[in-house]
């Protein structure tokens, strides 16, 4: 079930794993772009799983992104837009785990790696003196914390009114 998953959070993940690639190889970090291409096959993969939530809205949005990334690179914003990337890509999803409350379709193992991932990415960044790592570790890390608290709360405490009230209407499928 892909309750609760956002696809444009999917898309755009995909395009800013690709602008951490070429910021790994621009910057000589291996490290980051030898992950990126590692973290690009699931990556793709979840946007060939979510193709039939995808929405026109979402493929331009995520089209959008992509050329703030390009505009960014030509100006030489790079690494403080992918920094605050983390923003674009899991955005969407925090949005989508707070508005709603079915979230069945969302993998708690998956932000518990998410906190791994900025927490090491992070510490990585303040060893190297490279803000564009510590930012998105910092802002990674709060995501998977709103994300992970929303899952949390929704299995414990059920649907909210408001996914009761669709339900007796015939739009909530659990």
């Amino acid at each position: 079930s892909a309750s609760g998953v956002s696809a444009l959070a999917a898309l755009t993940s995909v395009l800013t794993t690709a602008g951490w690639l070429a910021y790994g190889l621009w910057a000589g970090l291996p490290v980051v772009w030898a992950v990126s291409v590692v973290a690009l096959i699931p990556g793709i993969w979840t946007v060939v799983l979510l193709r039939r939530e995808t929405t026109r809205l979402d493929v331009a949005a995520a089209g959008s992104w992509l050329g703030v990334q390009v505009v960014a690179a030509a100006v030489g914003l790079f690494a403080a837009v992918l920094a605050a990337g983390v923003l674009v890509t899991q955005g969407p999803q925090v949005v989508k785990s707070v508005r709603e409350s079915d979230l069945s379709g969302i993998a708690p193992a998956t932000w518990w790696i998410s906190v791994l991932d900025a927490a090491t990415w992070g510490a990585y960044g303040v060893a190297i003196g490279d803000a564009a790592l510590m930012g998105y570790g910092v802002v990674l890390m709060a995501s998977a914390a709103i994300v992970l608290s929303r899952v949390y709360w929704t299995r414990r405490h059920g649907p909210t009114v408001d996914s009761a009230s669709a339900q007796l209407q015939g739009g909530y499928q659990p």
